[in-house]
C-alpha cells in the first residue's frame, strides 16, 4: 500500500481544488443569451458608412483572406510603451487615413481583429465593447437589444452612435471615442467608462491621446463628463481595463470611480465632486509570482497582470464598503475599507499599516480576470480563467467555499467580463488566447454572452444562504 504525507498548505489546495470539482456537478449555471462567430455591424442604411475589408498597403495586409490572423503575446508586456508620449494627432490621423480609411464613407474593417472585451446591461441594451488592440476596429462602444429575436452573430450598433465612435474622422477626432475595454453602469443610470487612448499595432502601440474618463448620460446617450486622467497618476505601463463605481441613486453627485491598474500595479481614483483623481499604492496590487502561468485553449503562456478588477460590498454601518480586489495573475483575495481609498490623505500614505487584509487563497488554478458581486445577497461571481469556468463566493462566509458555477473548457473559454445588474449575472467568454496564440476558427462560435437568475444560477451551490 502506497501511503503519501502531504504538508497542511498540500492538503488545502486539495480540499479546495474538491470543492471546485463536487460544486461543478450540482449548480444550476447559465444560459447562452448571445452568440457570435465573428463580429460585423449595423451599418448604416442611408449608405453614408460602409465597411472597407482589407488594408491595402498596410503591414498588416495578408494575401489569403480567410487565413488572417496574429499571433503575440499581449497585456502588460507590449502594451502601454508610449504612455506619456503623446503623438502628434494630426499626423496620426493622416498616416492613419492613407494605410487604412481612403474617406468618410470607407470605414477599416477587419472582423479577425474585433474581439469583444467588455460586456455591461442597462435598460434593454446589452452593451459590447471592443477596444482597438489591432487595425480595423470600426467601433469601439456598442450594443445589441436584449429583447433581439435573432440571438446569433446580431450586428453590433455602435454607441451612442456611429459618428463618435469613428476613428480619424478628420478634426472631430479628438472628440471620439478610442478604445475602451469595459465600462460601468451606475445607479445614477450613467455609464463610466476609460478611453485609453492608445491604438495597439502589433510592436508599434499608436498613442492618440491622453487617458480619459468619459461618463455618459444613458437617458439621453449624451456624453456629460470627460476628464482627462493627469499622467503624475499613471506609468509608462498603465493598462486601466476596468472601472468600479461608487455611488448611491441619493449621493449622484458624490460618486467615486476606482480604476485598477494591471500593468502599473495601483488604483486610481476619482472623486466626481471634487473633480479630483489620486493613487494608491500597495504590494498587494503586484503580480504573485508564483501564480503567473496559464493553460488555456491548448496553450501555455506566462502573463504578469496584478491587480485587474475591484468589486464593492455593500454599505456598511460607519457609511462606507469592503473594497474586494485581485491580481489575474494570482489566486488570493485582499480587501480594504473604502474609507481608507476615499480619502485621498489616508490613500496616499506610504505606509498603510493593517488597513489592507488578505482575505485568503482561492485555491490553484483560480486566476480570475474580472468579478463582480451583488450587494443584496453578498454574492461575488468570478471570472476563473484558468478552468474556462465561472465561480461563486458567499462573502458572508469563509472563502473555502467557493464553488463553481459552470465550467465548460469548449463553449467558456476565457470569460473576459463579469456583470452583475439587478438579480441577473451576465458573463462574456470571447476565446481570447486562440486569438492570440492560435487561430480562431471564424465559421464556430468564438463569442458568447451568458446569463442567468442570481438565485437560480448558485443553486446547488455553497454560495446559497444556508
Amino acid at each position: 500500500m502506497l501511503f503519501i504525507t502531504l504538508d497542511k498548505t498540500s492538503i488545502c489546495s486539495v480540499l479546495l481544488f474538491l470543492c471546485f470539482v463536487v460544486n461543478s456537478v450540482w449548480a444550476a449555471g447559465l444560459n447562452e443569451e448571445f452568440t457570435w462567430t465573428r463580429i460585423d455591424f449595423a451599418w448604416p442604411s442611408d449608405g453614408k458608412l460602409t465597411p472597407r475589408l482589407a488594408y491595402r498597403g498596410s503591414p498588416y495586409e495578408s494575401a489569403d483572406e480567410e487565413a488572417f490572423y496574429f499571433r503575440g503575446p499581449t497585456n502588460a508586456e507590449n502594451v502601454a510603451i508610449k504612455n506619456h508620449s503623446i503623438i502628434n494627432t494630426q499626423q496620426t490621423v493622416n498616416k492613419t487615413k492613407s494605410e487604412s480609411v481612403t474617406s468618410r464613407g470607407s470605414i477599416d474593417y477587419r472582423y479577425v481583429n474585433n474581439i469583444p472585451m467588455g460586456a455591461n446591461v442597462w435598460g434593454d441594451k446589452l452593451f459590447i465593447t471592443i477596444p482597438r488592440r489591432r487595425l480595423g476596429v470600426p467601433s469601439t462602444l456598442n450594443y445589441v437589444p436584449l429583447n433581439s429575436i435573432n440571438r446569433h452573430n446580431v450586428p453590433l450598433i455602435p454607441y451612442p452612435n456611429w459618428d463618435i465612435n469613428i476613428f480619424s474622422n478628420g478634426s472631430e477626432n479628438a472628440q471620439n471615442f478610442v478604445s475602451v475595454y469595459r465600462v460601468a453602469i451606475d445607479s445614477c443610470d450613467r455609464m463610466w467608462f476609460v478611453d485609453t487612448g492608445i491604438i495597439e499595432i502589433v510592436g508599434n502601440p499608436q498613442t492618440i491621446k491622453p487617458h480619459q474618463l468619459i461618463i455618459i448620460n444613458l437617458k439621453t446617450g449624451a456624453v456629460t463628463h470627460r476628464f482627462n486622467i493627469p499622467a503624475d497618476y499613471l506609468t509608462p505601463r498603465t493598462i486601466l481595463s476596468s472601472v468600479t463605481v461608487d455611488v448611491t441613486k441619493d449621493t449622484c453627485d458624490d460618486a467615486f470611480a476606482y480604476f485598477p491598474d494591471l500593468a502599473g500595479f495601483g488604483l486610481t481614483v476619482f472623486s466626481l465632486s471634487e473633480e479630483r483623481f489620486w493613487r494608491v499604492n500597495h504590494n498587494y496590487f503586484y503580480v504573485e509570482p508564483l501564480a503567473g502561468d496559464f493553460f488555456i485553449a491548448g496553450h501555455n503562456f506566462q502573463w504578469s497582470d496584478g491587480v485587474f478588477s475591484v468589486e464593492l460590498g455593500e454599505l456598511k454601518q460607519d457609511g462606507f464598503r469592503d473594497m474586494y480586489f485581485h491580481s489575474m495573475a494570482g489566486t488570493h483575495m485582499y480587501k480594504v475599507s473604502t474609507k481608507i481609498i476615499k480619502n485621498q490623505t489616508l490613500a496616499t500614505r506610504s505606509y498603510h499599516g493593517d488597513d489592507f487584509e488578505v482575505v485568503g487563497d482561492r485555491g490553484p488554478q483560480s486566476q480570475t480576470a474580472m468579478a463582480d458581486l451583488n450587494k443584496s445577497t453578498g454574492v461575488m461571481f468570478l471570472g476563473l480563467v484558468n478552468q474556462n469556468a465561472v465561480g461563486c463566493w458567499n462573502t458572508n462566509s469563509n472563502l473555502n467555499t467557493i464553488s463553481i458555477v459552470q465550467k465548460d473548457d469548449e463553449r467558456m473559454i476565457y470569460p473576459s467580463d463579469v456583470k452583475v445588474y439587478g438579480d441577473k449575472v451576465y458573463i462574456l467568454t470571447n476565446t481570447m488566447p486562440e486569438f492570440l496564440y492560435g487561430r480562431l476558427d471564424y465559421d464556430r462560435v468564438n463569442f458568447r454572452v451568458w446569463s442567468n437568475d442570481i438565485h437560480i444560477a448558485i443553486t446547488g451551490t455553497r454560495c446559497q444562504r444556508r
